[in-house]
Parts: C-alpha cells; structure tokens; sequence
C-alpha cells in the first residue's frame, strides 16, 4: 500500500507540474476511493462481533454428532458489504485416513450484514475416532468493495472437544485374581479372608489352631473354629505400550485404536464393580500438547492487530504437533 501511495502521489505531482488537470482529477478520485475503502474495511472489521453460541460438552463418544452455532452481528451504522467467516479444524483431523472428524454442514461462510443485522452460522461434527481436538478459533476477513483492503482477524476463542472410545461389555470376562485376600465375595471357598470372619462352626479335623475361636470354643464347652467370608481382589492396573515400533505396518491406526478400546473396556468393567483401577502409558498427552501450544501463543498481541494474510492468521491458529516435554502418563490405583 505504500507503494502505491508514493505512485499515486508522484503521479499527482507530475500532473500538477505539467497542468494535465485530467490527470490530476483522476489522481483525487483514485486517492478518495482509496481512503474511503480504507475506512469502510475499518469500520468493518471493527463493528463486526462474532459469538460462540454452543459451546461443546465436557466429552463425547465415537459416533456422536456435536452442533455448535456461531452468530455473526454487524453493530455499526454502516453496512459490511462482505466478511468470510471461517470456525477453523485443523486439516490433519479431517483429512486424515481414516478421517478422525466429519464436517456436516458450512463451517466457511461468505457473508454480507445490513447495520445491525445478524446471521448464524451452523454446521454439526461428527466424531469418528477418540481423541482431544481442538475445535476453532473463528477467523474472520473482510475489507472493502473494491479489495484494496483485506483486514484478518481471530474473533472467536477455540473450543475443546475430547472424544472416548467407546467401551465394549465384558460379561464373560473374569477380572478376579488368585490372591485371597480381597473386598469382593465369592461363591466358592477356594480361597477364604481370614480378615473377615463370617461365623462359628463346630471344629473339624485337620483345622489349625489358629482358626479356634477360644471365646465360642468356652461357652459351648467344645471346640469351635472359625468360618470366613471367600474373597478375592479384582482391582487392577493397566499397562498401555503406544510406543511407535509396536505397531508399525499397513494395519495401523487400526492396531493402536483396538489396544486403546481394549483397555478402556477393561477399565469399565472395573469401575463398575467399584473395584480400584489405575493407568499407564507412554503415548502423548493431546491435551497437554494443546496446553503447551497455548503458552507458546500467549502474551501475543497478534489477535488484536489482525494479520497480514489469511495463511498467518491460521498458523497462528494450529496447535503444534511435536513436543519436547514428552512423559508417561499416570492415572494412580484408585476408585472411579
């Protein structure tokens, strides 16, 4: 722009000193369209407000759909003759083979507001695979009729949408372990909880003098022996390896997906027995990798000049995918 300034002002020039007033008076029209457009993409981008209107819930399944809606409002007095509206997916999440989400519906949207007038924009996401995904921000590009002025702007805060497997019912499976101490009665007696007794009974041959209870053996005036409850212990700790060599090859995402269903399947009928449960993997925390994307970002005032173009102001958008802080992930032994 300031190229054309100096142009357009050495052209002014030239025609003043030459006395070509035909020149010169296209000079002033081209130097009026010029601050007029300038001042319409302004005002544009400055009276334009753009609001999440449904925010996502705390978590979804594979296989759910999630509709948020955007509303776009013009506040000023002029009217904004045109704005892209872009709610912005990372490419690799949509793109991808098989694809992690599905787009039903305009989530790009060319539109142009009358003074105080609004639209919505509506579009619905369909989760094909667990994950955490970051869903936005808003990019917005406007300008004036004639293109001379493009403004880009961040308008909208990113949401955060986690995915989790969906678990599969383990009816047959035995979770119960061999230790015979434990919270979780049994209908055998195979393995008795000499923590929890559960009665008296007449003393029987063989029984060690350990499990006589003197107190009912004195009242009675014959032996008795103590009966316990059968137990066993069904908490457990589960051990996901997502290290790359494990599963390389023309099966994957599919292997690494099937280890991560199985272990939540595992998880679940666990907890439901309220039995204590624990985790750990050394795969990457997506979360925290969008975290870490957030500090590098922050303390930046970019969303409050704009951008120079489309492409940097979506750069700037994108969490990164690579971390140097990589550790195991731990979820300590415990209930729920």
């Amino acid at each position: 722009m300031k190229k054309f300034l100096l142009l357009l002002g050495a052209i002014l020039i030239a025609a003043l000193l030459l006395k070509a007033g035909i020149v010169a008076f296209a000079s002033y029209v081209l130097l009026g369209i010029f601050l007029l457009s300038r001042y319409l993409a302004k005002q544009s981008i400055e009276y334009l407000s753009v609001k999440r209107l449904t925010f996502f819930p705390d978590q979804a399944e594979e296989g759910d759909e999630v509709t948020t809606k955007i509303l776009v409002r013009n506040r000023g007095k002029v009217p904004i003759l045109w704005v892209l509206i872009e709610d912005l997916v990372p490419e690799h999440f949509v793109k991808a083979n098989p694809a992690r989400l599905r787009i039903k519906g305009k989530r790009l949207r060319f539109l142009s507001l009358q003074p105080h007038s609004e639209k919505v924009l509506k579009y619905t996401i369909i989760c094909e695979r667990r994950g955490y995904y970051q869903i936005g921000p808003t990019l917005a590009e406007t300008g004036d009729f004639f293109g001379l002025h493009r403004r880009h702007r961040i308008v909208t805060r990113p949401a955060y949408l986690m995915v989790l497997p969906k678990p599969l019912p383990l009816p047959q499976y035995n979770f119960a372990s061999e230790r015979p101490v434990g919270e979780v009665k049994l209908a055998h007696r195979l393995f008795e909880d000499p923590t929890r007794p559960a009665g008296v009974r007449p003393y029987q041959y063989g029984d060690p003098l350990q499990r006589i209870h003197w107190k009912a053996t004195a009242r009675s005036g014959t032996l008795q022996s103590r009966v316990y409850e059968p137990t066993s212990l069904i908490g457990a700790t589960l051990l996901l390896d997502f290290h790359k060599s494990s599963y390389e090859g023309k099966r994957e995402p599919y292997t690494s997906e099937l280890a991560v269903r199985v272990a939540c399947s595992l998880a679940q009928a666990v907890a439901v027995l309220n039995q204590p449960i624990g985790f750990a993997s050394n795969g990457l925390d997506a979360a925290e990798l969008i975290r870490l994307g957030i500090e590098i970002q922050s303390g930046s005032d970019e969303e409050e000049r704009g951008f120079a173009d489309r492409e940097s102001a979506k750069a700037s958008a994108e969490a990164p995918q690579q971390s140097e802080r990589i550790h195991p992930i731990l979820v300590p032994t415990r209930r729920g």
